[in-house]
């Protein structure tokens, strides 16, 4: 049957794979994009195929945009089956986005919480429905610092991208306790040491060192969406909900990444941000 799958960050990387693997099936895309041309060029390549095809461009590390983002999708399209959050990104140096915020909170956690968010009444309305988070292994290995979330006082960029990506999980988990009484599962992953363009925003040494690691250690971009793919599309995880996923089966996320105490905290914290630096409001559970 056919489906209305949004896909974040698609024109690179898994999210382009899976563009085109969903397209295959002719099911109905929507898709979200920073590079208008890049975008363009995927609508044209996918439309040929005779696929329906919807494209949105915004910069996702923005929370406004992010969130005028949901509105906009949510008037456009009111039953959405699939939600895939895959836009992501590692910044070596500390930098902050236009509003103020550490942009690897910005971009890898807020847009998941944002559009999730924002668009469950389209989710809700489709009667079973799905949300996929690409997280990664590199959670590993971390925890929160509720002191310093957003690496004001100590910054490290690959220590706050592991955190990012712990925070996928915890959304993932919470999301999924939430939503235990509807139709909308919330499932996240690892997709693997991918050879994309991940790092490639960044400069100098941890650049070199990302392209260096990615040509010798990476694995394809078709092998690394395979577990995005299967989590959206596959019959068999329908009814499966707040699970970790590596290489399409279900494993153990990291022990703190079970703390739930830290999640609901986390949780409090991205609504209380949301809520106060821009008076947000979501339509509700």
């Amino acid at each position: 049957m056919k489906k209305t799958i949004v896909i974040t960050g698609a024109t690179d990387g898994i999210g382009r794979v899976c563009a085109h693997s969903f397209a295959k099936n002719q099911d109905e895309l929507i898709l979200v994009g920073r590079n208008p041309d890049k975008l363009a060029a995927l609508v044209y390549s996918l439309q040929v195929t005779g696929a329906t095809v919807h494209s949105y461009v915004a910069d996702l590390s923005l929370a406004k945009e992010t969130f005028l983002l949901s509105e906009t999708i949510r008037k456009n399209h009111p039953k959405i089956d699939v939600l895939l959050n895959n836009a992501g990104a590692y910044f070596d140096q500390y930098t902050l986005t236009k509003e103020g915020l550490e942009s690897t909170f910005a971009l890898n956690h807020l847009n998941y919480f944002i559009l999730s968010l924002g668009l469950l009444p389209s989710l809700k309305r489709a009667g079973e429905a799905r949300i996929v988070n690409v997280a990664s292994r590199a959670h590993m290995g971390v925890s929160l610092n509720f002191e310093d979330l957003l690496g004001e006082k100590e910054y490290s960029g690959w220590k706050q991208y592991q955190r990012s990506k712990l925070m996928n999980i915890y959304f993932t988990y919470e999301l999924a306790e939430r939503l235990n009484q509807t139709k909308i599962t919330v499932n996240c992953l690892h997709p693997g040491f991918v050879k994309t363009k991940f790092g490639q925003n960044n400069d100098g040494l941890a650049k070199i060192l990302l392209t260096f690691a990615q040509n010798i250690f990476a694995i394809s971009e078709d092998k690394g969406a395979e577990t995005s793919i299967f989590l959206v599309t596959d019959p068999s995880v329908s009814s499966v909900s707040g699970k970790y996923f590596v290489k399409k089966k279900i494993e153990k996320s990291s022990e703190p990444s079970y703390d739930v105490t830290a999640r609901r905290n986390l949780w409090t914290y991205t609504e209380e941000l949301l809520k106060s630096k821009f008076n947000f409001k979501f339509p509700g559970f």
